[in-house]
């Protein structure tokens, strides 16, 4: 009988946890699988440099790389785009100083998938992983609705109108409806109310652009900063087309990996 390679087969126990329980912290795992978290940083650490893992930058949590996404059903979406976007954001926090997000549509909300806010030195609402912005009262949300087609933009509609929220009575006002997506046409991104919408850290202001997958809005991203922080000037001639060029260069990741799995 040959002998079993132990490192391997340790190796192996982390990924099939990852399949059914990514994303997770190290605490996580190593209660899942029994293993010290000695060999558990050194297993994890050789599965990133092989790109079998990925960290998350904004959560800290472990999930399998989307090289991987054929392995199995488990490994989401919005974790292979988390990936794909780590190091655009942590390139656009560089040159521009200030945290970004990327968010996908869930329902009637934003969710947010990745985030650089952990690195940013003045603290913008840091623990913002999940966090679930509204459609039609966020920046990204607004950059979905005014780029995404034309049926999916009123079936949202016809769902938040049934809402008894700020958000429903928003949906409700065909004018203002009309004056938002115009306005994030024109300027080609969506803006955040810092005094008309709350957050969980205070008031915030921002900008966000789409990104592009087969013609498709596949997520938003955006540049938060505290309120009053930067100027309207600022953030349309300096911060705009940065972070379109950082929502252009994730488009064309993803769409690599798109075709690549069709």
């Amino acid at each position: 009988m040959e002998n079993v390679i132990r490192a391997l087969a340790r190796g192996l126990q982390v990924i099939e946890f990852l399949q059914s329980q990514s994303p997770v912290s190290l605490a996580e795992l190593h209660k899942g699988t029994a293993l010290p978290k000695v060999t558990l940083l050194r297993i994890l650490h050789t599965l990133q440099n092989e790109g079998w893992v990925y960290r998350g930058i904004g959560d800290d949590r472990y999930r399998l790389s989307y090289h991987l996404y054929h392995l199995g059903d488990n490994l989401m979406a919005k974790d292979a785009l988390a990936e794909a976007a780590g190091p655009i954001l942590d390139a656009l926090q560089a040159d521009v100083l200030w945290p970004s997000d990327v968010a996908v549509r869930k329902g009637l909300v934003m969710e947010i998938v990745e985030t650089t806010r952990k690195k940013q030195v003045v603290v913008v609402n840091r623990d913002s992983i999940g966090v679930e912005p509204e459609i039609l009262r966020s920046a990204v949300g607004h950059a979905y609705f005014a780029y995404c087609s034309d049926t999916e933009r009123e079936e949202i509609l016809e769902r938040l109108v049934l809402q008894s929220s700020e958000q429903g009575r928003l949906a409700k006002d065909q004018a203002w409806i009309d004056r938002m997506l115009e306005g994030v046409r024109r300027r080609g991104y969506g803006e955040r109310d810092a005094c008309g919408w709350p957050a969980p850290a205070g008031a915030l202001g921002g900008i966000a652009v789409p990104v592009f997958v087969d013609n498709r809005v596949k997520a938003c991203i955006n540049i938060v900063w505290p309120e009053g922080a930067v100027s309207p000037e600022t953030a349309d001639k300096r911060y705009y087309p940065r972070l379109q060029a950082a929502a252009d260069k994730l488009s064309r990741i993803l769409q690599e990996s798109y075709f690549s799995m069709t």
